[in-house]
């Protein structure tokens, strides 16, 4: 199938300034290898191909990671939502971890495709890049290349219409998922408002005072009454850190 670059092509070396640019490292090279390696190649193919791949990625991280960690944590049947809402988080923030490196590599090549003047390191293999550097006026083992204008030119014809459209693809991509773990993320949070005192959610020594607080009647009772909904059970029950701390394995069975 036809993906933004149908063939491969073997890019001529670019003698340019200096011979010394080692092949792997001029811009037009760097895009060619990009795109052949593992991963990098799925944004090149048809929309609906990579969104499968994304998708299966996604589905992976959220059913067979993300699940039965949220099943752990989140085990009230009264809990679903919360058990969906963060397996979908876990994978999607997986997922889009992928997109973002997919995303960084392929905007390191085109700023070396766009620029006219590009940076390059010597090839280590060939010891006598140095003394020939030297002699051309390079102060180090790396330097600055002046691309001549026709190379120039057909470089960022490269990043016109090669790799510009999967940069956006790319972005796009990223939005969506961001967008996705975003709207999760908050209504995670207004379900879970109501677990605020659950001991598994207790984040400072302040929350800790207004649970222990006796005088506190209104938290007390809500508390009691959550734990007659779920079984009326030791309320370290439904934490797995807090049974293993308590010692209380056999009050929770």
């Amino acid at each position: 199938g036809g993906g933004f670059v149908e063939d491969k092509v073997v890019m001529p070396f670019d003698k340019g300034a200096s011979e010394f640019v080692p092949v792997d490292m001029q811009p037009a090279n760097e895009w060619m290898n990009l795109k052949n390696e593992f991963l990098f190649d799925w944004p090149l193919l048809e929309e609906l191909e990579f969104l499968k791949r994304i998708g299966g990625v996604f589905a992976f991280f959220a059913i067979v990671i993300s699940y039965p960690i949220a099943s752990g944590t989140y085990d009230a049947p009264d809990e679903w939502a919360l058990r969906g809402l963060a397996s979908v988080i876990g994978g999607g923030a997986t997922t889009l971890a992928l997109v973002l490196r997919l995303t960084l590599g392929y905007d390191f090549v085109a700023s070396r495709l766009k620029d006219e003047i590009v940076y390059f390191e010597t090839d280590e293999r060939r010891p006598n890049s140095g003394l020939g550097l030297s002699r051309l006026g390079y102060e180090r083992q790396g330097d600055t290349w002046i691309k001549p204008s026709e190379i120039a030119r057909r470089d960022y014809l490269i990043w016109e219409f090669s790799v510009q459209p999967v940069q956006k693809r790319l972005q796009n991509t990223v939005k969506g998922i961001a967008g996705v773990c975003l709207a999760c993320f908050v209504a995670f949070n207004i379900l879970n408002s109501n677990s605020a005192y659950d001991p598994r959610f207790i984040q400072s020594e302040q929350r800790l005072q207004e649970l222990v607080n006796p005088n506190n009647e209104g938290v007390a009772n809500r508390e009691a009454e959550r734990l007659r909904e779920r079984g009326n059970k030791p309320a370290y029950c439904y934490s797995r850190y807090y049974q293993a701390v308590a010692g209380g394995e056999a009050q929770c069975r």
